[in-house]
This record gives structure tokens, sequence and C-alpha cells, in this order.
């Protein structure tokens, strides 16, 4: 049994609070608008390990408590508003989309070889969102999760170029186009303005093509001397959730386990902040 501290009791928080609770291990939670900060540098010292789901803008500086005590953290997307180096040193980050059963299906057909080495992906997350943009962080940062589904799939890239939407000063949506070290192109969409939920990837080879929908689960793979192969996945996003903070916990016991390192979080953070910079965001 461990004993980890939850910083942040939202949505999120909450719900790692209550899995870390139902897996049995013990749970110092803190919230910064309902504690004083007096006692958050306590709460972390009399923990095994650190979960940070506070607002965003918190995340630098709870991080340096957590490293200056000698903590190991997992830290929700996205990791950082800017990009420091020393972020590396967090050992997961909350990009629980890479333990998404169609995405471990995706993962394995590549590594397979069975669409051969991966020349177009396009990523798409649409979904309409009415919350404030302090609360959301922009739909930039906020939906970061396919950029890393980009990286985690297809390898480190650069941004070629990018499309960003504005209203009243926030990001509510973004085209943005990768170009991997592979030589694969990627498009990724992001919007808040979509009235149905979307969110989906398709990623095409010389020998056949994956197509993902992550709402309903399915993932199919259709290659050019087969007949197309079709996956259910059964999973929930409540499992998958259970099964990150299982994997953060496996991961400080010397376990190897997938998931999202600081340092891969980072590379994610880059290609965000390079595209708010390009849209004239700071």
């Amino acid at each position: 049994m461990k004993t980890v501290a939850v910083l942040g009791l939202g949505s999120i928080g909450s719900r790692h609070a209550a899995n870390l609770r139902a897996m049995g291990h013990k749970v110092i939670g803190w919230d910064p608008v309902t504690l004083p900060s007096v006692i958050l540098k306590e709460a972390m010292a009399s923990s095994d390990a650190v979960a940070i789901a506070s607002p965003t803008c918190h995340h630098f500086d709870q991080i340096m408590i957590a490293r200056d005590l000698g903590k190991p953290v997992f830290v929700e997307k996205p990791i950082a508003h800017g990009y420091h180096s020393f972020l590396s040193y967090v050992e997961m980050v909350g990009y629980n989309l890479r333990f998404h059963s169609c995405v471990k299906k995706a993962k394995e057909w590549l590594e397979a070889g069975l669409i051969g080495d991966p020349i177009w992906a396009s990523f798409t997350c649409a979904q309409y969102n009415a919350k404030p943009s302090y609360l959301r962080d922009g739909v930039i940062l906020n939906w970061s999760h396919e950029i890393d589904l980009a990286l985690y799939l297809l390898g480190g890239a650069g941004v070629l170029t990018s499309a960003t939407h504005l209203t009243d000063g926030a990001d509510d949506m973004t085209d943005i186009i990768l170009s991997h070290a592979s030589g694969c192109q990627t498009t990724v969409h992001l919007d808040y303005l979509s009235p149905h939920e979307n969110r989906e990837f398709i990623i095409s080879g010389p020998k056949g093509q994956i197509v993902a929908n992550l709402v309903r689960r399915t993932a199919m793979i259709e290659t050019i001397n087969g007949t197309p192969s079709f996956y259910h996945g059964y999973d929930s996003f409540d499992e998958n959730y259970i099964e990150e903070i299982q994997a953060f916990l496996d991961r400080i016991d010397g376990k190897e386990t997938i998931g999202c390192s600081g340092s891969e979080a980072l590379q994610t953070l880059e290609i965000c902040l390079e595209v708010r910079k390009r849209a004239g965001l700071s």
C-alpha cells in the first residue's frame, strides 16, 4: 500500500483519489481552492508519491516542490504552460489515451509492419466546449492528447505549418501539420466548435491503412492484399484512468509500463507552444 498526495480535487483529481482508494492505497487530498497552501508541502512530504491534478497554472510550482522532496510525480496534461527542461523529472503525464484499447491495437498493428512505414496520418478531436478559456487552457493545450498520440505512434516530429482560430483571444480551433523524422506527415485537427463529438485517427502506409474511432472504440486495418480486419474494444474511460494510475505506481516500483514520461510530454508541449506562438498567443 502506498500513500499518494492528490493535489487538486476537481473532477479528474477526485477520480484519481477514488481509484487509488479503491485499489487499497491511502490518499492525502489537497485542493488550491479550499485548503491553505501552507499545508501543501506537509501533504506532499507525508506521501510516497504525488499526483498533480490542479489547474495547469499550478503544475510548475508543485512539480518543483515534489522534486525538492524527492517524490515521484504523476501530473495531468498539459505538463505545464511553459517549457522547462527539469520537467523531464516527472515520472508520468496523464495522456491516458495511450491506454485506450484501440490505441494499443493500432500500436500492435504498426509494430508488426502490417501497413508498412506510415506515410500519412490524421488525428481529430472535435467537440463543442463552452467552458471559459481559463478553465480549459485553450484547445491546443487542453486537447494535446492527439499530438501525444501522433508522436507516440509515429515518432518525433516538428511543426510544418498551422492555422488557429481565436475567439475573444482564446484558441478554439486549430489545424496543425507535423513532419515526422521518419518522413511521415500528420495533420491534427482540434476544435471546440463542432456540435458533434468526433475523436478518431487514420494512419496510411504503402501496404494499407488503419482507422480508429476512439469514441465508439472501434478500429479497422485494411491491407492491399488482405480482407479488412475489425476490432472492438470493450474497455471504458474509467478503466483507462485506473490502468493509467496503476501504471504510474508500477513505474515507481521499477516495472516497465506504457504511459507518457515527462521527457515525452515535453516534446508534445514544445509543439503546443510553437503552434500557440504562431497564433500570436503567449
